[in-house]
């Protein structure tokens, strides 16, 4: 086995994005997976490093089922989405759990510039999971965000301010707190470029590359699963399967233990939000896949692990807007705020860590199970 990783799960987690990609690389060839190529990304990271996104596959190169696992489509998030494609690919569960019609591909940091800067957003500030948009239609409206951005996204940083805006958030709504997610803050924006959610006006960089890895590799496919990594959302440690109702949810239902949002946990967060709940998330990556591979069944959607309070969560979230808009990213409270979203997305708890393995462990073998019957 590599130097890159002991075996032990904290091992199979980085702290920087150069480690991760030098343990998934390492990883790669110690399963006796392929790497399939190495885009690089025209911007550095924050100590010079060049920025890939990797492809690697496990598994017969003319598979027809294929299941895919995308890590890193809101940067930070790749800590949580690595560690897991590294530790399953360590672990050698390929050849434990597939059959041999199946292969996986491995997509490692769909968004660098974030991960390795510490970022959910892309370079150009975009919140990957609501670009993928078609920008020759009338883009997406967000009222909601475009009544309140000024509370969204104060330009001062203060207990103040926030508890003023929080405040105003939660008056709009009727609410008596803005502990939720409001259409405002999570239905994402297409107004605001220097705003929280923003969609982009254009593809970005890690748009336009996934979709050609996609067209490029998974064109002759006819039965895909995704499953695309995130966390900041649930119970501490809990990997929630989120394959809302959609075209795109497939057959995910019958293939996993349980599978978000069932009608009643829609039903009842429209009670507990008033109605103003964001069920409705243009841009995703996984909306864009039908049209990207016609030709095949399609069951995608994403894993939502846990880790901390929304509310807090949330705060972070505009924090880090703030501060590298309007704040010092180097100064005493810029460190604090950076440290603070690193905590809110990869919680330094070691058994956080297990938890996340374990489940993913779990999820990749039904949905490997699951293209074995398909």
């Amino acid at each position: 086995m590599s130097a890159a990783y002991s075996g032990s799960v904290a091992s199979f987690f980085s702290r920087s994005y150069a480690e991760a990609r030098e343990k998934f690389l390492a990883a790669t060839e110690a399963s006796g997976a392929r790497l399939l190529e190495s885009c690089a990304h025209p911007m550095p990271g924050p100590d010079g490093e060049a920025l890939f996104t990797d492809l690697a596959r496990i598994g017969p190169g003319d598979a027809r089922k294929i299941l895919v696992l995308t890590s890193a489509t809101h940067g930070i998030e790749g800590y949580c989405g690595s560690g897991c494609q590294v530790g399953w690919l360590a672990r050698k569960h390929y050849w434990r759990d597939a059959t041999p019609d199946v292969a996986v591909y491995l997509v490692h940091a769909v968004n660098p510039h974030g991960f390795a800067w510490g970022r959910r957003v892309t370079e150009e500030n975009v919140d990957l999971n609501r670009n993928f948009v078609d920008f020759a239609q009338a883009l997406p409206r967000n009222p909601d965000y475009e009544a309140l951005a000024a509370h969204v996204n104060p330009r001062d940083w203060t207990e103040e301010a926030i508890a003023a805006a929080d405040l105003a958030i939660a008056r709009h709504y009727g609410l008596a707190n803005a502990d939720f997610l409001p259409r405002a803050i999570h239905g994402g924006q297409y107004v605001n470029d220097k705003g929280t959610y923003f969609g982009g006006f254009a593809p970005t960089w890690a748009r336009r590359n996934l979709e050609a890895l996609v067209t490029r590799h998974f064109a002759n496919a006819t039965d895909v699963c995704v499953i695309d990594y995130h966390t900041g959302l649930g119970p501490l440690g809990h990997g929630d399967m989120i394959f809302g109702n959609t075209p795109t949810q497939g057959r995910a239902r019958d293939w996993f233990d349980h599978v978000t949002p069932t009608e009643e946990d829609l039903e009842a967060a429209r009670s507990a939000s008033g109605g103003h709940v964001a069920n409705s998330i243009p841009g995703t990556l996984t909306s864009r896949l039908p049209a990207l591979l016609p030709g095949a069944r399609l069951t995608a959607g994403g894993i939502e692990y846990g880790t901390h309070d929304v509310r807090a969560v949330l705060k972070s979230i505009r924090a880090d807007n703030w501060l590298w808009t309007h704040g010092d990213p180097q100064s005493a409270q810029g460190r604090e705020i950076r440290a603070g979203l690193r905590e809110m997305f990869y919680p330094a708890l070691p058994e956080w860590k297990i938890m996340v393995l374990s489940r993913s462990n779990d999820v990749i073998r039904q949905a490997l199970d699951g293209l074995a019957r398909a």
